[in-house]
């Protein structure tokens, strides 16, 4: 038998080189796909945590505040949603442009002894101590907004609470300087630790909320949110069902001034809000060339640009790749208003 000619080996050679060629360029496309796997599925995990943790906030929006909106109709509204007395339960800070983020405002009554107002025993003079009829509803270290009705209004803190005969309480408050009248009502807003006022906005990069009843500091929830837009739902016509989305701008007469300045009726008209998230992957994508187009509150109409409240966007990417992105949408009923709706 002959031996192996230097040509049999030559060809071998290069059929050997071809199948190594081909199986690295599979297995670097299939390296490929995982990569883009995995970034597409980062972003997806960031923008339904970010959906997540706004909707768990959002749904307790005017808990304990709408039983009592037609009394805080009364007390005097101000520029600050942190230090207004009025019954605003979620409030919407416009950032003016579809590529950058709104912020959402919640307010909610973080007290499980007591489910309503609390009405005033008997008259007290400026300074005096509160007599309400509640037996056990309140405790030092609540924070509570002591109505008059009448235009009076005070928020303070509860130092002390003594039980009286007939199921009344005394209350020593941090800010009784006006007479409250017998027909006044104490609203209790939970222990004055807890955030009955919560901002959620995005920065660097983050969702984060800050808890304004306390003046604290932001504190990060989820990473890699590019963009967070929000819009009321409105029932123009009080009939219990929602007719429009709203951005909260200047042109739709719901911007933050006007929000904070508004009765009790129209802003029992607030029934849901609709958020929309853009988030990104953790890590960058090689593959990821193009620009990514969003589009959030899109609808069915032929006409898309039609679409009430439609947004969007493009995030621009290089050559050399970026990052892969995922867009979530959520409308998020306000309950609270809803089963409190004047009669």
């Amino acid at each position: 038998m002959r031996g192996a000619m230097l040509v049999d080996v030559l060809v071998g050679s290069v059929i050997a080189l071809l199948a190594i060629v081909l199986a690295a360029r599979t297995f670097v496309a299939t390296l490929g796909l995982q990569r883009s796997a995995a970034a597409e599925a980062e972003a997806e995990q960031a923008a339904l945590f970010a959906t997540f943790a706004i909707a768990e906030a959002a749904a307790s929006a005017g808990a304990g505040i709408a039983a009592a909106a037609p009394s805080l109709d009364s007390c005097p509204a101000a520029t600050n949603i942190a230090q207004s007395l009025h019954p605003v339960s979620v409030l919407i800070a416009d950032s003016g442009r579809s590529d950058q983020p709104d912020t959402l405002t919640v307010r909610r009554v973080l007290q499980a002894r007591i489910a309503a107002p609390a009405a005033v025993a008997d008259a007290s003079a400026a300074g005096a101590p509160l007599s309400v009829r509640s037996p056990d509803g309140f405790a030092p270290g609540d924070r509570v907004i002591a109505i008059g009705r009448d235009g009076t209004c005070t928020s303070g803190t509860i130092s002390t609470a003594t039980a009286r005969a007939g199921g009344i309480t005394e209350l020593g408050y941090s800010d009784a300087a006006y007479a409250m009248p017998a027909t006044g009502i104490v609203l209790n807003l939970g222990p004055a630790a807890a955030a009955s006022t919560l901002r959620l906005d995005v920065a660097a990069g983050s969702l984060r909320s800050t808890d304004l009843s306390n003046g604290d500091v932001p504190n990060p929830l989820v990473a890699n949110v590019v963009n967070i837009k929000f819009q009321y739902g409105v029932d123009r016509n009080g009939d219990g069902t929602l007719d429009d989305w709203l951005a909260a701008d200047v042109g739709s007469g719901m911007d933050a001034a006007s929000v904070l300045a508004a009765s009790s009726t129209t802003l029992a008209r607030i029934v849901a809000i609709r958020v929309g998230t853009v988030a990104r992957s953790e890590s960058i994508d090689p593959q990821a060339t193009s620009p990514f187009r969003w589009v959030l509150f899109d609808c069915a109409l032929v006409a898309q640009e039609a679409c009430p409240g439609r947004i969007e966007g493009s995030i621009a990417a290089t050559p050399a790749g970026g990052y892969r992105y995922s867009t979530r949408e959520l409308v998020i009923p306000l309950y609270n208003t809803l089963w409190n709706r004047p009669a």
